[in-house]
Order: structure tokens, then sequence, then C-alpha cells
């Protein structure tokens, strides 16, 4: 906990991206999803070896990086997926506008956090598909409406993960720093008492003498 503490008082290195988002959707899961996720993810990659040690931190973060690339390749199949059925239409992705686009900065203190960016933009993609078939004609609006509310929600819901998965771990790391200072309390303790020992015999000695 005291490394913790060292640890957010020194100068951490960050650069802040703009990124353009067409889509309310995106804007929303960005709003919601990016600070919490980004937060979880540098204490993974950062706090977690100060008060960890570097195995646990690499274990957690290939459980970050397994849920991270999942989700990239979910997203790229389905993109897939409107694909084949936009050719099989004569459908193409392109000349869609947005009333409102927006440009938003995100905080880079990790390359994970780069990655969760980079599923933003990918789903601001993926609506724009889903946008493009829907106004076509192609999907209704059922199906339209579902598929954006299940995309968004896996999207926020790895955010949440993540922030549960560092939780986690940073819990189990003090508790693991917490019986390591008691302990070393209980060595030093132990030595206070026996260091007053030699004198005592010395003393004793004497009397006997």
């Amino acid at each position: 906990m005291p490394g913790a503490a060292r640890d957010n008082a020194k100068s951490h290195p960050y650069f802040t991206q703009k990124i353009k988002l067409h889509s309310f959707h995106a804007q929303q899961a960005f709003d919601r999803g990016f600070e919490l996720c980004a937060n979880a993810i540098f204490s993974l990659s950062v706090v977690l070896r100060i008060i960890g040690t570097d195995e646990q931190a690499h274990e957690v973060e290939g459980l970050v990086d397994e849920r991270l690339n999942k989700m990239f390749e979910d997203m790229r199949n389905e993109a897939s997926r409107l694909d084949k059925m936009a050719e099989a239409n004569g459908i193409e992705f392109k000349g869609i506008d947005y009333s409102h686009p927006k440009e938003v900065e995100a905080k880079i203190t990790s390359p994970r956090a780069v990655r969760y960016v980079g599923l933003i933009r990918e789903f601001d993609g993926l609506i724009a598909k889903l946008d493009t078939l829907w106004l076509s004609g192609v999907i209704g609006d059922g199906a339209y409406s579902r598929s954006i509310y299940e995309w968004k929600r896996r999207l926020l819901r790895l955010a949440g993960g993540i922030r549960s998965i560092a939780g986690r771990a940073m819990i189990a790391a003090r508790r693991k720093d917490v019986q390591g200072d008691t302990k070393e309390v209980s060595d030093d303790a132990t030595s206070g008492e026996e260091a007053p020992v030699a004198p005592a015999v010395a003393a004793t000695s004497f009397a006997n003498d």
C-alpha cells in the first residue's frame, strides 16, 4: 500500500489521442467505457507491479489480452458477415453521413488503453455498416436495434470486466503485501525480545561467580 501511494505520486508518461466518432452509440461507449477501462489497465500495468510481483501482473494481463483479442475477433467476424450481406444485396458502404460526429480525446496511459480505443473505432465502423443496411431496408428495425444494443453492451461489459479483474488482483496483492508486513513486524518484535539476552546471561554469570 505505501508502494501504491508512492507510485501515484510519480510522473507517468501519457499522450492524448484525438478520435473522431461518428455514431451516437460509439460516442456513448467511449464516454461510459474508456476511462473506466484505461484506469483499470493502468492499475494492472503499473501499480500492480509496485504492490505485487511482475509474475502476478503478467498472469492478469494475459487474461485481459485474451478478452481484448476475443472482442476484436468477434467484431471483425461480424463486420465480414455484414460485408457479405451488403454484397448480396448490391449495397456499398459509402456515402453515409452523421448529423453530429464528435471528436473525443483519449488519454493513453498504457498500450492496452490504445487497444480499447481501437475496439471503439471498430464498433463505430460496425455501426456504420448496420446503419447503411438498415437505411437500405436490408435489415429490419428489430434486428437493427438488437444488434446495436448487444454490441454496445458487450463493449461496456468488457470494460467492466477488466475493472473487476484489476480490482481483484489489486486486493489480492495488497492482502499479500499486508501479510508480508505483518511477518516483518513479527520478526522485528522477536528480534527485539532476543536482543537483551546476552547481557542477562552475562549478569547471571557474574552472580554465579
